[in-house]
């Protein structure tokens, strides 16, 4: 697939089939993860925790719903939830995540699987939810962003999206 192929077709899934990804294809999404460029090439301060354990994903959920009052699921019930943790406590550490995250994203769709970025649930449990003791991380590393990742439920919801763009000349 090309690239302006790639962009075109990258979305946030929402939906997911309960069909898990091969190790091959999870092995495909690393590669990628592990080319994205980190601040200051500190890849030592990084980590990824790559999760197919239901239960584990559950317990994140509960843990979301219970600490938020929400109801809604974050990880849409997705097979595979990819977790990127840093040792850093700059702002770095969430620019590093968003360089591996959006490499992992990009390799799914032109692998045909879908993805979804989740930032929001893992920054709102914080860095001692109870969850993280699961992710078997080095001391001084907690999660940071991470993403989902399967093969979608449904038609891609494909969106036309503009930023506002100033020149100066």
């Amino acid at each position: 697939m090309l690239f302006d192929e790639v962009l075109d077709k990258r979305y946030s899934a929402r939906s997911y089939k309960k069909d898990m990804p091969t190790d091959e294809e999870i092995e495909k999404l690393l590669d990628a993860a592990y080319k994205a460029p980190i601040a200051n090439g500190a890849y030592e301060e990084c980590r990824l925790s790559v999760i197919k354990d239901e239960s584990l994903m559950e317990r994140f959920v509960k843990e979301y719903q219970e600490k938020t009052h929400k109801d809604k699921n974050p990880l849409y019930e997705a097979p595979l939830f990819i977790i990127f943790s840093s040792s850093k406590d700059t702002s770095a550490a969430y620019e590093d995540a968003g360089c591996v995250i959006e490499h992992i994203c990009l390799k799914a769709t032109e692998m045909g699987l879908a993805s979804c970025y989740i930032r929001g649930s893992v920054n709102a449990l914080g860095k001692e939810a109870s969850y993280i003791k699961d992710l078997d991380l080095d001391p001084g590393f907690y999660p940071i962003s991470g993403l989902i990742v399967g093969y979608a439920d449904g038609d891609a919801q494909i969106k036309n999206h503009h930023i506002k763009t100033n020149y100066i000349v």
